[in-house]
């Protein structure tokens, strides 16, 4: 049964958790970005926001199957309308994909989003990574509008939709 935990950047167990899980997953980085995973990765995935928004905004959390943590997610609440949650990674470790875990954790990112009052989620894919875009579009997530950033190596594919 998966589960999901928020994390702290201050555990050194947390920490050495989400480097495992981008080591373990190298593709990802390979496709969105063009380079090998690192622990600058932890470091964005915890700290990591869109400059309008404040640290207390953003939550971090781990998947776990067990005691062993198979994936995890950020979420920014409140971004970037006041009625919507923004995804700025789920992710799982390769050996875990494609086995429903990322539906199961996004199943439980939507309830989270709907306790606290959220009406859509939003997320941006990478259109050099047509494994996650094909995940996002199974999900039922549509895009809603196109962009470039220098740190991808494809298109933004800006996606939304309504909590469940």
């Amino acid at each position: 049964m998966l589960t999901i935990r928020p994390l702290a950047n201050e555990s050194h167990d947390d920490r050495a958790n989400v480097l495992r899980i981008f080591l373990e997953s190298p593709s990802y980085t390979e496709l969105v970005e063009g380079r090998l995973p690192s622990a600058e990765d932890v470091e964005d995935f915890f700290y990591g926001k869109p400059d309008a928004k404040d640290v207390a905004d953003k939550s971090v959390f781990g998947f776990y199957v067990g005691s062993e943590m198979i994936g995890c997610a950020d979420v920014i609440r409140a971004y970037p309308t006041d009625d919507c949650a923004w995804i700025g990674l789920l992710f799982l470790s390769e050996a875990h994909q494609r086995r429903g875990h990322g539906t199961g954790a996004l199943a439980l990112i939507d309830a989270m989003a709907h306790e606290w009052g959220y009406r859509s989620l939003q997320l941006a894919a990478i259109s050099t990574n047509p494994g996650g875009l094909a995940f996002w579009r199974c999900e039922g997530f549509e895009e809603i509008r196109r962009t470039t950033n220098q740190r991808f190596t494809g298109e933004v594919i800006v996606m939304e939709r309504t909590i469940k």
